[in-house]
């Protein structure tokens, strides 16, 4: 075998790869075995006949498309090793010669970039303390207490009150344009519950089942949706039904009922102890990202472009399928916001770009940790996802694939180990 590099910038190599005859017929054996091992030919186990048997048996045009399959995965894998390539994807691939004599073909390589991280000696991210509040742990008991109310439906006379839940069609328009998530049919509302902007629940005062109603409201300055904080707002609002809540009270009993607990007491020490969990994972998270950004800021990484286009259409394709779970089309989606796919894009790209940095970032500790994971690690955890995909009614047996689950589960699994070291370098 011959080989030929071409480096074409910093990120991309043209390989081209020369593979004479005797080449050819290691790989031409190799998938002959291959097929054969599937083939049953009577009076012999299968794959157990004569190989000169089992070469007349076989489907010769099977034979050469697999052997130019395998020539070019087994040889560019040596090429790649050889040279000590670290490779990220692969692309146009050209056959330039296919004869008896020689098969020659090259290929683009796109490499990982170079990245030189910072010291982490000099990076520390102070860690802060988690406390639960006792207004927290009641606040919980209060949205347990909510969750097993009974709905009453009120007569088609009566009004809608403080403590009411209704039903409501409602649309949103900012200077005469729908706001993303700006509709929606049958939507449940607690009057009271102030899930909503401010004064849109007290507009539903009053209000009875079948009744329609257009109102503005100004959205506060310190909103938490910050396209629309600050701005004035249209509401277009139709109640659908009205019911009155009998919430339960909260005592022993209502602690037994949950079917876990000896009283009120053991109850809030359970959502105590889950909020604390809850807040420390936070902790964790913020700890981490406060570090990344620290070694990003400190590091030289340059992001390929093919890095940054896939790192968007991973983000697109995500949003997407969230968007489906809400019952929406990414295609309706775009056209009420006005905007085209490659506008979303571009809005991403600073996120993106800083995604595949904690992804470079992340890879190369790895690499120069030697963090590594082993197969009953992996294991484990597919067996965990799958379990839990098919339970949760998200995917059958025959629609999962195994291969992909591990590289992804292994990828995770170094991302979290990579992780710890960074923090326990770090944090303080």
């Amino acid at each position: 075998m011959k080989s030929n590099l071409k480096k074409l910038n910093n990120n991309q190599v043209k390989a081209v790869v020369e593979l004479d005859r005797e080449d050819l017929q290691k790989y031409l054996d190799k998938a002959e075995s291959m097929l054969g091992g599937d083939l049953e030919i009577k009076g012999f186990r299968k794959g157990k006949a004569p190989k000169e048997l089992l070469k007349k048996h076989l489907d010769q045009e099977q034979v050469r498309a697999l052997t130019l399959e395998v020539a070019v995965q087994d040889s560019l894998s040596d090429v790649i090793k050889g040279n000590s390539l670290d490779v990220l994807d692969t692309s146009q691939l050209s056959v330039e010669n296919n004869d008896s004599a020689q098969f020659k073909y090259s290929i683009l390589l796109d490499l990982f970039p170079q990245v030189e991280l910072a010291d982490l000696g000099g990076i520390k991210v102070k860690r802060q303390d988690v406390k639960v509040e006792d207004k927290e742990v009641e606040d919980a008991l209060e949205t347990i207490k909510n969750s097993k109310s009974n709905f009453v439906a009120k007569r088609e006379d009566e009004a809608a009150e403080e403590g009411d839940r209704v039903e409501v069609d409602f649309e949103v328009k900012k200077d005469g344009k729908v706001i993303d998530g700006g509709i929606s049919k049958n939507h449940p509302v607690i009057i009271g519950g102030k899930s909503f902007v401010p004064g849109f629940e007290d507009k539903l005062i009053g209000m009875k089942k079948g009744e329609e109603k257009t109102f503005t409201l100004t959205a506060p300055e310190d909103y938490f949706y910050k396209e629309v904080a600050g701005k004035e707002l249209s509401f277009k609002v139709k109640v659908n039904d009205v019911k009155k809540v009998i919430r339960p009270e909260v005592n022993d009993g209502f602690a037994k009922s949950l079917g876990q607990f000896a009283d009120l007491a053991e109850l809030r020490a359970s959502i105590r102890k889950g909020l604390t969990q809850e807040k420390n994972m936070k902790e964790i998270q913020r700890t981490r990202l406060e570090i990344l950004d620290h070694i990003i800021s400190h590091s030289k990484i340059e992001v390929p472009e093919g890095l940054l286009a896939k790192q968007l259409d991973i983000m697109v394709s995500d949003f997407d399928h969230t968007l489906h779970g809400k019952g929406l089309e990414l295609g309706l989606y775009l056209a009420k916001i006005g905007k085209t796919q490659e506008e979303l894009k571009k809005d991403w790209t600073k996120d993106a770009e800083k995604q595949v940095k904690v992804s470079l970032v992340l890879r190369k500790l790895a690499k120069d940790r030697n963090i590594e994971v082993s197969p009953e690690e992996v294991e484990m955890m597919t067996g965990q996802v799958v379990q839990s995909a098919i339970a949760k009614g998200e995917a059958g047996q025959a629609d999962i694939d195994p291969v992909k689950i591990r590289e992804s589960i292994e990828s995770r699994i170094v991302n979290e180990k990579a992780l710890e070291y960074i923090e326990s370098r770090c944090a303080v």
